[in-house]
């Protein structure tokens, strides 16, 4: 445990993410930190200062910085923290309804130091009590309009139970990282290619002023599949861009970026990579064995342009699909 000098170098280290986990004190911050730590409930302690920890999510590191809940803490360490965070968790008590009011002051006053582009987060705290889901959806309606601009998720949790807690490592796994790499990281190429009962099928999503193929990078993208329940992740520096790669036994994805340098982004898009095979073998799991061309193009339309995986609105990419190998 770090005490009132803590070094704020720790949020821009080697950590992936930095994640604030911001709360009245006794709220249960440090409880939900040490379930998802160690999937086990144990004795804490009012956190003094701060308490800082990883998560480490399939090789992404995330950084999660305990802030104390006392008013003394809060008043001096929340900002600084809060400030320099990539995102928030705001820890409520559902079972102390006098304190609920309280708690959504000190979320105001948060939101007002976390970056704007920065996604929140409001776990409301059950604990290991029956609450009413009308009383769990007034106090969600509290926290998310507390903001117009900001990005606020609402849900319950439970640190004894484990109730929605692999939600919210979902939730850390995927809104945070698409929301820094939207904001962070200009994409300029991303094709896959899928295995089908008809062949391997070739996607490409390119922005209209990528120059990818004049510089001669398209070459070195080529469809590489993992062998049997594998994955394959890959990573290079190519003539000022980088190249990253992910691939299990039947997709294989790539994404070019407009920077070269060994930035943290390289596994926030690792991970994004890997959250789209995941995406494609759920399609797999619903259409079986006879997915086709259309079935594709719609799910890659929908996924990666209309929901703005990789690319913002103001730079909508072109998209192409055809085949690179037949089997008929």
């Amino acid at each position: 445990m770090l005490g009132l000098k803590s070094n704020l170098s720790w949020l821009s280290s080697d950590r992936d993410v930095s994640i604030s986990v911001a709360g009245l004190d006794g709220a249960g911050k440090t409880t939900i930190i040490n379930k998802l730590l160690n999937d086990e409930i144990s004795e804490t302690y009012s956190t003094y200062g701060i308490n800082q920890e990883i998560v480490n999510i399939d090789g992404l590191k995330l950084g999660l910085t305990d802030l104390g809940g006392k008013e003394l803490f809060r008043k001096s360490l929340w900002s600084s923290y809060i400030s320099k965070s990539d995102g928030l968790i705001f820890v409520v008590d559902a079972t102390k309804k006098s304190q609920i009011a309280e708690s959504k002051k000190w979320f105001v006053r948060s939101l007002k130091w976390i970056k704007k582009e920065s996604p929140v987060l409001v776990l409301i705290n059950t604990w290991d009590k029956k609450i009413n889901q009308q009383e769990i959806n007034t106090v969600s309606e509290m926290f998310r309009t507390s903001s117009r601009s900001q990005l606020i998720d609402c849900f319950s949790v439970s640190p004894i139970t484990g109730e929605n807690l692999n939600k919210t490592i979902d939730w850390l796994a995927s809104t945070i990282i698409s929301n820094l790499v939207s904001t962070g990281i200009s994409v300029e190429y991303f094709v896959s290619y899928l295995r089908t009962d008809k062949g391997i099928i070739e996607a490409r999503i390119s922005t209209p002023t990528s120059i990818i193929d004049a510089e001669g990078l398209s070459p070195i993208i080529r469809y590489k599949f993992a062998e049997d329940k594998e994955s394959i992740l890959e990573y290079m520096n190519l003539k000022g861009r980088q190249v990253v790669m992910a691939a299990d036994a039947q997709t294989s994805c790539w994404l070019v970026t407009n920077q070269a340098e060994e930035i943290k982004g390289t596994s926030l898009l690792m991970k994004l990579l890997t959250e789209f095979i995941k995406e494609i073998q759920g399609l797999r799991e619903i259409k079986g064995s006879k997915i086709s061309e259309s079935d594709l193009t719609s799910y890659l339309i929908k996924y990666l342009i209309d929901n703005q995986t990789f690319w913002s609105g103001k730079d909508f990419p072109m998209f192409e699909i055809s085949y690179v190998e037949n089997n008929s």
